[in-house]
């Protein structure tokens, strides 16, 4: 940048921000992009020499002068292209965190500049990913279904971490609000959220008759597609789904 006054304190940020966006910080690639900043990290009033810069910014050297990750644009292509394939979300927070490197690789400026222009490299219809991936009300009961049956927690705190776009759209004004009304409307039990596979006699009650407050479907087919769990642990403590129920609908909430 002409006319910049470059500090220590500035170029060790800088470089951790050129870092952090993938770029090309061997010494090779550095002085193409950003000849400033390394002529100045250079100088004997900075740090002498571009390796005393990067350990300032507290980055392996020896990974910085070989390039890091080194990627050819194909390859790049080539990892969106399967991971769509695979049916994996490429447009949500968790994919780009998991693949950061991907990502990162794939916003440089030296490969396509941004996420969506690689993925239109890719030979995808990014406004049709786009679109399928939309969270409206019934996509995330669904969602919340298909983790209950797998036995995932669904308390909020776990969810915000593990399936943040999730957790995100069921608290929009659109949708519904909050994860609790969420929870709500696909009839899975706060007990549910909480636990799952860690069932007592005392939580299948309790949730058994918060799903009779609420007026689920409470048939066995419906227990064995949205509440396994839950009738796993009622068949283990009452000998049969249809006797915890009866058992939850004789027996005042605590």
């Amino acid at each position: 940048m002409a006319g910049r006054v470059w500090t220590k304190e500035k170029i060790v940020k800088r470089i951790q921000e050129l870092h952090r966006q993938g770029v090309d910080l061997s010494p090779t690639g550095i002085q193409k992009t950003h000849s400033a900043l390394f002529s100045s990290a250079r100088s004997k009033s900075h740090f002498g020499n571009w390796r005393a810069a990067i350990l300032a910014a507290g980055l392996d050297y020896e990974e910085i002068k070989r390039g890091g990750d080194v990627w050819m644009k194909e390859d790049i292509l080539q990892g969106i292209r399967e991971a769509y394939a695979r049916g994996e979300d490429i447009l949500g927070a968790e994919f780009k965190e998991r693949n950061k490197k991907l990502y990162l690789a794939a916003c440089a400026k030296r490969y396509f500049g941004s996420w969506k222009a690689a993925i239109l490299a890719a030979g995808l219809d990014y406004e049709s990913i786009r679109g399928r991936r939309f969270w409206n009300r019934e996509r995330i009961i669904e969602k919340i279904i298909e983790l209950n049956r797998q036995g995932e927690k669904l308390i909020w705190s776990w969810l915000d971490r593990t399936h943040p776009d999730l957790y995100r759209a069921a608290r929009r004004k659109e949708n519904f609000g909050s994860w609790r009304n969420a929870l709500l409307h696909a009839e899975i039990t706060y007990q549910e959220a909480r636990q799952n596979r860690e069932w007592t006699r005392e939580t299948v009650l309790e949730a058994l008759q918060e799903l009779v407050r609420m007026g689920a479907d409470l048939s066995l087919e419906t227990a064995h597609q949205k509440h396994p769990w839950l009738l796993q642990g009622a068949e283990k403590h009452f000998g049969s789904w249809e006797e915890a129920i009866r058992v939850a609908r004789s027996s005042p909430p605590q």
